[in-house]
């Protein structure tokens, strides 16, 4: 049994001509004349519809395409800008199955729950034989329920022990609308999500390369992706006091003189992001049996943290405001990181992966933060090096509003600012 991965990645004036170059550049590297999965990732300078149309014409007429728009794309090669990222999957101990399901923001509940329900369940003749699970969601990153959305597909899919891997879908940091695709369709404030069956399990990981800098702190008034108190204090304020020594030593940043909107408040706002250390019950019906099984079995980690970007605070006084919803009573930390430790992160994910293959991997699929690649700037390279220094195998990513990970038992389900890696062995 074997499993080929190709990837390609292209840029030009024309989403269907780009879509083309890049899925051919893709299909090149396996020997099927068509894969059994394609999935894309664009940046919303292309046309979506022309984007796919593109991909199509080369794949086929049979293989799943899946994808999302995009804050950035890369390859194995490097990372690109503004491009059309393909990656193509043919395997003969894989079977691929999709879905889409609409109107995510006003009714989660349902929107997942018909996703889940649309692929095939266990008992399906179609995935006899293909024993283990991993399920991809893509999903509306400007929907502000990246955390809900993970949960509430971990929640449908209780009992299938399936892992769950993927990303909230972006648009070039402009926060405006984002996509996810599914063959030929293409829909905002929707759920795309992809059945991985398979003979042999798939490695999946995660990692951050945050670490803990101040004492911990209970949310004590919120509204939404809005904090307002940490502590009983203005959660602006309480921020700024966890990082000053820290800012002025690090940075030579005075915390006491950042201005609304300045281009230092924007950096220490994603360099000291917040650690979840727990949170309380969700409305959806608290943590997932599968979640509560691992708390059960002690295999959640204290020390592991769900980083938490404050990114969308525009203001140096009163609330913090974040990409997705934070709770009341939620128990959280001031976190730090810099360019080597989202270096060191990415690699560390990759090696974790790699540790669970028999022999190597024929490739992966990376779902990594926008705000890493903020950190790292110029060097994102550095990071996608550290990936193929240890994979040695192609892979196609982008950067995401948010990652989607319930396989590393240190953590819960959704993620700021960390490196998601899934692999296909060979």
């Amino acid at each position: 049994m074997s499993t080929e991965f190709g990837t390609g990645q292209a840029t030009g004036d024309a989403g269907d001509a780009v879509a083309m170059d890049a899925t051919r550049e893709a299909m090149a590297a396996i020997s099927a004349d068509e894969p059994d999965f394609c999935q894309v990732f664009c940046s919303p300078a292309y046309d979506y519809e022309a984007v796919l149309w593109g991909a199509r014409s080369v794949i086929g007429s049979e293989a799943e395409i899946v994808g999302c728009s995009s804050s950035g794309e890369f390859t194995e090669a490097g990372a690109g800008d503004g491009t059309v990222t393909v990656g193509v999957v043919s395997s003969d101990s894989l079977q691929f199955f999709s879905s889409i399901s609409t109107k995510l923001s006003a009714d989660p509940e349902r929107c997942l729950f018909e996703a889940v329900h649309d692929l095939p369940s266990d008992t399906d003749p179609a995935v006899d034989g293909y024993p283990h699970r991993t399920v991809i969601n893509l999903h509306d990153g400007m929907a502000g329920i990246g955390n809900k959305v993970t949960k509430l597909t971990e929640q449908y899919l209780d009992g299938e022990d399936t892992t769950v891997v993927g990303g909230s879908a972006g648009d070039d940091l402009q926060l405006q609308q984002t996509h996810v695709f599914r063959n030929g369709r293409v829909e905002t404030d929707a759920v795309v999500l992809v059945l991985i069956a398979s003979e042999e399990p798939l490695p999946v990981t995660v990692n951050h390369g945050h670490e803990p800098i101040s004492e911990a702190m209970t949310v004590t008034r919120a509204d939404g992706s809005t904090v307002y108190e940490l502590d009983g204090r203005p959660a602006f304020e309480a921020w700024r006091d966890a990082i000053r020594e820290d800012a002025m030593e690090t940075y030579g940043i005075d915390v006491d003189e950042l201005e609304a909107g300045s281009d230092d408040l924007v950096m220490l706002l994603g360099r000291y992001e917040l650690g979840i250390e727990s949170e309380p019950e969700t409305e959806s019906g608290g943590l997932t049996s599968r979640i509560k099984s691992f708390i059960e079995r002690k295999l959640i980690s204290t020390k592991g943290y769900n980083i938490r970007w404050p990114g969308q605070t525009t203001d140096t006084q009163g609330p913090l405001d974040f990409a997705v919803t934070v709770s009341e009573g939620t128990e959280l930390r001031v976190t730090h990181s810099n360019k080597p430790d989202q270096v060191s992160a990415v690699r560390t994910a990759a090696e974790n992966a790699t540790s669970e293959l028999d022999g190597g991997a024929a490739g992966g699929f990376v779902y990594d933060c926008a705000c890493r690649a903020m950190i790292l700037g110029d060097d994102f390279d550095e990071a996608v090096d550290a990936i193929q220094d240890t994979v040695d195998a192609p892979f196609a990513g982008f950067e995401t509003y948010g990652e989607v990970c319930s396989a590393d038992d240190d953590y819960t389900g959704y993620h700021n600012t960390a490196s998601v890696i899934l692999l296909f062995p060979e």
